[in-house]
């Protein structure tokens, strides 16, 4: 008795698992369809090489997690993935009357090859090219009372920044749940030339603060769209 049991639910579990194989999407099925979103990211910066300037003049240390907040688009043409995403970001650090204001940002195109593409998971290794940069802005703390006073004596505000050929190797998961989905970025931004620091007028910058070239980041994204995919697996 025992063993007609056995092979009773051996044949049960041969028979669900078969039947849930083939309710399942092939990881290798053809692909369509489309999302766009936007969330928080955050870069991993070096900041040592400006920090060590600014806390020479009196300031705050920066701080090496710099918070940004992004958005991209991306159409998913058999496993094809193209598309695009930007991001920015601002931090600040004070001295008495003094504020130093420093942002990130970028925009890239980015294309990718998915590897896997379940019903509620993509894997996406992609690659990103385009630029990204550097703002510093000194603000004093100086307010005028009126409009008159302003045009004599406007506050000691000035900014100076740069921005390069970027390019960003990334590996995207995404989680889609209907019209509606997560996505997981994660990365390395690189901008491998030399800083060219130029004021907004266009003059340069004789000497600029030492900042890193490359920022590994990370970003969770709240995404919209479609997805269809052809063929299970049997």
């Amino acid at each position: 008795m025992k063993r007609i049991l056995t092979y009773a639910t051996l044949a049960v579990v041969v028979l669900a698992t078969t039947a849930r194989a083939q309710e399942q999407p092939d990881p290798k099925a053809r692909t369509g369809g489309g999302f766009g979103g936007f969330g928080p990211s955050v870069g991993f910066v070096d900041y040592e090489g400006l920090n060590s300037e600014l806390t020479e003049a009196g300031f705050d240390e920066l701080n090496a997690t710099h918070w940004l907040l992004g958005g991209g688009g991306y159409a998913h043409i058999d496993r094809i993935v193209l598309g695009g995403s930007g991001w920015g970001g601002t931090q600040s650090a004070s001295a008495d009357v003094r504020i130093v204001r420093v942002s990130i940002g970028g925009g890239m195109f980015e294309a990718g090859y998915s590897l896997l593409t379940w019903e509620h998971l993509i894997v996406t290794p992609m690659l990103g090219i385009g630029g990204s940069g550097y703002s510093i802005t000194v603000e004093g703390l100086y307010y005028p009372e009126d409009f008159g006073e302003f045009l004599e004596q406007p506050g000691p505000t000035s900014s100076v920044g740069f921005s390069g050929f970027t390019l960003a190797p990334e590996l995207v998961l995404t989680i889609p749940v209907r019209f509606v989905g997560l996505q997981l970025r994660g990365g390395y931004a690189c901008t491998p030339g030399t800083p060219d620091w130029r004021f907004p007028g266009g003059a340069g910058l004789m000497r600029g603060p030492d900042v890193a070239r490359g920022m590994p980041f990370a970003a969770l994204y709240v995404v919209f769209g479609g997805f269809n995919r052809e063929g299970v697996r049997r």
